[in-house]
């Protein structure tokens, strides 16, 4: 007796977390070559990271009940008003790897990351804004797609959740983008 195939939606699980490391440092090390970010409150950043203000979310896909695989991986810190989104990265491989009914609906719902954000959007929407840098062109496209906008800035880029004023946008804008690459 062979066994349903669960939907893509009941196989892809996104979960936050205050320390993703356990599900997410191989992935994370794969992508970028560099220490997974464990939060922690003196960070490379030249501003202050309490541990308690990041937000982990990893993106888990279930091949079976016995296998579950790390697939994707964001981080969130929160800054005053905004947050700071780094570290997103995708199994590069998962996609070719995909039953094909869930490559579609995958596909259908704007990849892994852009899952990761928009879930992720459901929780830390607490704020006037997320920001992000991002210098590759497919990554913007997913960006984009999620609300992220050019700030004028390179690579920062910017996703309002707040009606806020153009003076008020730029006073933020000037302040993360003074902070350089997170």
């Amino acid at each position: 007796m062979t066994e349903a195939m669960l939907s893509f939606d009941e196989s892809l699980h996104v979960l936050g977390l205050k320390n993703a490391k356990y599900f997410a440092e191989r992935l994370f090390r794969q992508c970028f070559a560099s220490p997974f970010p464990v939060p922690r409150n003196e960070s490379a950043l030249p501003i202050p990271t309490p541990a308690q203000q990041w937000f982990q979310y990893v993106a888990l896909y279930k091949w079976s009940d016995q296998h579950i695989e790390p697939v994707g991986f964001c981080n969130w810190i929160r800054f005053g008003d905004v947050y700071l989104e780094g570290g997103m990265c995708v199994d590069r491989t998962i996609y070719r790897r995909l039953p094909k009914e869930h490559w579609s609906a995958c596909k259908a719902r704007g990849g892994i990351a852009q899952i990761m954000m928009e879930s992720a959007a459901r929780e830390l929407n607490d704020c006037d804004a997320w920001f992000g840098y991002c210098g590759d062109k497919k990554a913007y496209l997913v960006d984009s797609r999620v609300g992220y906008r050019s700030t004028g800035k390179p690579y920062l880029i910017v996703k309002w959740f707040r009606e806020v004023s153009p003076e008020r946008q730029r006073e933020l804008e000037e302040k993360v983008a003074a902070i350089g690459p997170f």
